[in-house]
């Protein structure tokens, strides 16, 4: 599978018609999709000059289970953001309170890895 922007913007697309992410996430035109080849994640969100960012990469997404899952991993830290909750640790409580939700409506996507 090769990545690009526009696949990770569908991506994101798809996932803001599901629940819970329908009632959370900003239009997809307010995020920057990047496509990236990081050895060490295979995602991250970062909000640079008031623009949300979400970078992928092709060392580890190479499935759509993959992309989905990851994308609404990233999805999460950007809701966490936007919404102004404050944690001290990126996949703190508030982190794992939103994926047991996300999870709840996509049992597809493993819970032990997200």
């Amino acid at each position: 599978m090769t990545l690009t922007a526009e696949m990770l913007a569908a991506a994101y697309d798809y996932l803001c018609f599901t629940s819970p992410f329908d009632k959370w996430m900003p239009p997809s035109d307010e995020v920057k999709f990047l496509v990236i080849k990081s050895t060490d994640r295979y995602a991250h969100y970062q909000m640079i000059d008031d623009v949300h960012h979400i970078a992928v990469s092709t060392r580890f997404v190479d499935r759509h289970m993959t992309l989905l899952s990851t994308m609404a991993h990233e999805m999460i830290h950007l809701h966490i953001r936007s919404s102004g909750i404050r944690q001290r640790n990126a996949h703190g409580r508030a982190f794992q309170r939103l994926a047991d939700e996300v999870c709840s409506h996509h049992p597809e996507f493993d819970r032990l890895n997200f």
